[in-house]
């Protein structure tokens, strides 16, 4: 193993990577310090199996290459992968992953298989222990085996003679004691994850085979799964979804064996207090204030591979559900991919929305049970109880179709009176599923929240060859210890998260985040430094933790602060619309000094001067190169941005600053506001025309008349005050810029368009807010209310493709959308604009945040390599 470590203490990360040796030190070193080794990738289970006391291995950084194998058939994959990402390798081979966890986007590949999980449609045919076909695993001795290589099978039977043996004599004990094997079967007829996956030991008779579907579903305990491959899904040619609405939870429940016989690939139940919370988030669900307490839907899916037979499922489906008992009213059935998108987008984010809507500081706690699908009603009927019992204020959603509903519940769990309550409604939680045959946990891993169940779901018999399961294959204990396997009975009261809120005091929306994750994927500085869930624990933790926020301040300076991005992609996909931005933003002001706020403030009020200076700078620098020579000029500035970061990182393709030549138009068609980004850096080092001759140029060539006014040379769009934290300069700039765009505009008629899509972003989003909150004077807000604000994608595809025929296409153009490009939705008007002028366009699936950010990536090139 490679081990790299962060230098502060507290805020660290430890990234491991396996070389192709067959053995490793890791293990060694963990047995002999003591310290426990847990395996973490994506972490959106929140059970509590990636939250080990000793070295906590990120899979997120390295662990990403896949391969398809027999025309999509198959994937091999590393554990960093997301779910999406593999899927959408897959669907260019018209395939999918059997797991489709809510999760997808952020949930990875290593938890998938570490949980077994299954998701919305997988159920218990399509789940990872069924579909895998080979692992590529290291034990916790340090021995790496592939089992899908003849070789390592023969030396994992030499080599590990003990695990063998005493995989074999467990498998011999439970073939031969008949109670034993069929309660094994029956417990698996539903999905279950409780515990190790003893089902392994009636499917197969090679040690090797039984160990490796141990491996799924064994929560990191037994061994190190680097690599897999497994069996995919054919994707259906047609699909089409439904809401049906009935007036309570527990008809819903009593209808779904009907719904599942339908061969429905998926029925999803989304009780009242679910649609309450996503009501906001969604245009297809209904107005929840027209249904009454206690109405629940369930969004059924279907698929076909011909239309005519997708129309038949709707007939015959359309005329079964008006008999159904309870049913209020159903929507029509979907005929668009959108608006079937827009259906399973508003299911995906329910754990979200119906966390996020809880009172502020309040603790989530998600649970995962299930039950045979004839006694869901039961199931239904004793959950709702148990709310009631113990005052909790519950919601229940899941995947209704194999009986798998995930009941929350939010409350503060601080005191010695909440701990008390929620272990007796753990009691209770216990004593219902189990009364009911059911499982504890059906696809999020049992966790340190359920291990002191385990034995009272399975027995004291089978409980006892789990736990010599993990002594077999873990000795020492050294692997995710306490996960799964715990004598502490207490333990799923323990360690319990805070919740503190802080984001009041800093005027921004962040304390409904309950740290799921789904934001980390999209997040630039994921691979360097923190996500978008840990800089706002982070800032939890500083705000309930005294003697470490003095010491926490400090590390996140570089952490939580100067390494953000504040690029907000991480709003584009949080169901909660939280902006981590908006926090930094907040903090940068918050911490300023008088001097940086000073000289800021000064920049706005001479912007002029300020940018005649950076383009004089950048001018004597290209030169000062040219003489100098490359290399040590590059060497010699690279020194100086370490002595400080301020000094930027220099790059070669750095070119003078273009000559601005304003233009002057009677009776124009077009406001030109080229950004300053494009006053300083537009220029090409390759002999073409600087960006500001190219719109010049292409507005000529179509008869388009653009004012560019000498005034522009004084204005900026405001963004570099908003994400630095200088709220006054911010001030300054935005209503200056409003007052000439009122000037230049003819008073709002004539349209302004923008070349940089991010400052676009800024001058349609951040001068006033989605709450109304604005930098404008009242003057100003009125004349901004009248402005039309265009960006450059859309100019050039309205007005200026509309006048042309293209002519010489290229034959292949790569498009790289921007982070602002994603959230304003321009990326379908880039990708209409090259098609137009090429054959073929690709969007990479992977592309992401650049990490520039304004002069960011100058500073912190890290950032930038993280990103990308």
């Amino acid at each position: 193993f490679l081990c790299v470590f962060f230098s502060s203490r507290r805020l660290h990360t430890i990234f491991l990577n396996v070389t192709g040796v067959r053995t490793c030190a890791l293990p060694i070193y963990s047995v002999q310090s003591g310290d426990g080794i847990t395996f973490r990738s994506g972490g959106t289970s929140l059970s509590g199996q990636a939250v080990g006391k000793g070295i906590i291995c990120d899979l997120r950084t390295a662990w990403n290459s896949m391969q398809v194998r027999e025309k999509g058939a198959k994937i091999w994959f590393e554990p960093g992968l997301t779910c999406q990402q593999v899927n959408k390798e897959l669907l260019k081979y018209k395939h999918k992953l059997g797991p489709d966890p809510a999760s997808h986007k952020a949930a990875m590949m290593g938890g998938v298989l570490a949980n077994n999980s299954s998701g919305m449609q997988a159920g218990t045919k399509h789940n990872s222990y069924q579909l895998i076909t080979s692992l590529d695993f290291v034990l916790a001795n340090g021995n790496r085996y592939d089992s899908s290589k003849t070789a390592d099978r023969v030396r994992f039977e030499q080599d590990e003679n003990e695990l063998c043996s005493g995989l074999m004599d467990i498998r011999n004990e439970i073939l031969s004691n008949v109670e034993l094997r069929n309660k094994i079967i029956d417990k698996y007829k539903i999905k279950n994850v409780t515990g190790y996956g003893m089902n392994s030991f009636i499917d197969f008779d090679n040690p090797l085979d039984i160990f490796v579907h141990l491996l799924i579903g064994s929560e990191g305990t037994l061994a190190f799964i680097a690599s897999a491959e497994q069996n995919t899904i054919p994707l259906k040619s047609y699909y089409t979804s439904t809401l049906l609405y009935f007036s309570d939870v527990t008809l819903a429940a009593a209808a779904v064996p009907d719904l599942a016989a339908t061969e429905a690939l998926s029925v999803e139940m989304m009780d009242y207090a679910s649609l309450k919370s996503i009501y906001n988030n969604s245009d297809v669900v209904y107005n929840t204030d027209n249904l009454k307490q206690g109405a629940t839907a369930l969004l059924l899916d279907y698929g076909s591979d011909s239309q005519e037979e997708l129309n038949d499922i709707i007939h015959t489906h359309n005329e079964m559900f008006k008999n159904l008992k309870g049913l209020h009213s159903m929507s029509p059935f979907t005929t668009t991919v959108s608006d079937r998108e827009k259906m399973w987008y508003v299911r995906d984010g329910i754990f979200p929305c119906v966390a996020g809507a809880r009172p502020i500081g309040d603790n989530v706690i998600l649970e995962d049970v299930v039950a045979p699908v004839d006694r869901l009603y039961n199931l239904v009927d004793g959950l709702q109880s148990l709310f009631a019992k113990h005052g909790y204020a519950g919601a229940i959603f899941g995947h209704a179709r194999d009986g798998n509903l995930h009941p929350l519940i939010t409350s503060n769990i601080s005191g010695k009176d909440d701990i008390l309550r929620f272990a007796r409604f753990m009691d209770g939680f216990v004593d219902l599923v189990i009364g009911l045959n059911g499982s504890l946990k059906g696809e999020h891993g049992t966790g340190r929240a359920v291990a002191p169940f385990v034995e009272k779901e399975w027995g004291d018999e089978i409980y006892s060859m789990m736990k010599r399961i993990k002594q077999l294959a873990d000795p020492k204990n050294i692997l995710n210890p306490g996960v799964l396997i715990n004598d502490n009975p207490n333990v799923f009261v323990e360690n319990i998260k805070e919740m503190t809120p802080f984001a009041d005091e800093l005027h921004v929306h962040a304390d409904s985040c309950i740290e799921c994750g789904v934001c980390e994927h999209v997040c630039p500085s994921r691979n360097v430094t923190l996500t978008p869930r840990q800089r706002i624990q982070a800032n939890r933790v500083i705000k309930y933790n005294p003697k470490l926020a003095l010491e926490l301040k400090k590390e996140y300076q570089y952490d939580g602060l100067e390494t953000c991005s504040a690029d907000g992609m991480c709003k584009t996909v949080c169901p909660m619309e939280i902006n981590t931005a908006d926090i930094t933003d907040a903090l940068r002001e918050k911490y300023m000094t008088n001097t940086e706020r000073n000289i800021l403030t000064y920049s706005a009020k001479h912007f002029k001067s300020t940018v005649e200076l950076l383009k004089k700078s950048l001018t004597f620098a290209v030169d000062s190169e040219k003489v100098i020579s490359a290399k040590p000029f590059e060497w010699s500035l690279a020194m100086a941005h370490k002595l400080s970061h301020q000094i930027p990182q220099w790059s070669h393709n750095f070119t003078k600053s273009p000559k601005f030549e304003s233009r002057e138009e009677q009776n124009p068609d077009l406001v030109y506001f080229p950004a300053c980004v494009t006053r300083i850096f537009g220029s090409s080092n390759s002999g073409k025309e600087n960006l500001m001759k190219v719109i010049l140029n292409i507005a000529d060539k179509v008869g388009i008349k653009i004012l560019l006014p000498a005034e522009v040379e004084e204005v900026c769009c405001s963004q570099i005050w908003e994400h630095k934290g200088d709220k006054e300069g911010m001030i300054i700039m935005a209503n200056k810029a409003v007052e000439y765009f009122w000037l230049w505009s003819d008073k709002g008629r004539i349209p302004i368009m923008c070349d940089t899509t991010s400052c676009t972003h800024t001058l349609l989003t951040s001068l006033v807010k989605d709450d109304n909150q604005t930098v404008l004077t009242s003057e100003n807000l009125n004349h901004y209310k009248q402005l039309k604000i265009v960006s450059l994608t859309h100019w050039l595809l309205d007005d200026v493709l509309s006048r042309v025929e293209p002519k010489n296409k290229k034959t292949r153009v790569l498009l790289h959308p921007t982070c602002a490009c994603d959230q304003m939705g321009l990326t379908p008007v880039m990708k209409a604009i090259a098609e137009k002028c090429a054959n073929e366009v690709v969007i990479p699936d992977k592309w992401s945040c650049c990490g520039a950010s304004g002069d960011r990536g100058f500073m912190f090139p890290e950032l930038g390599e993280s990103a990308l």
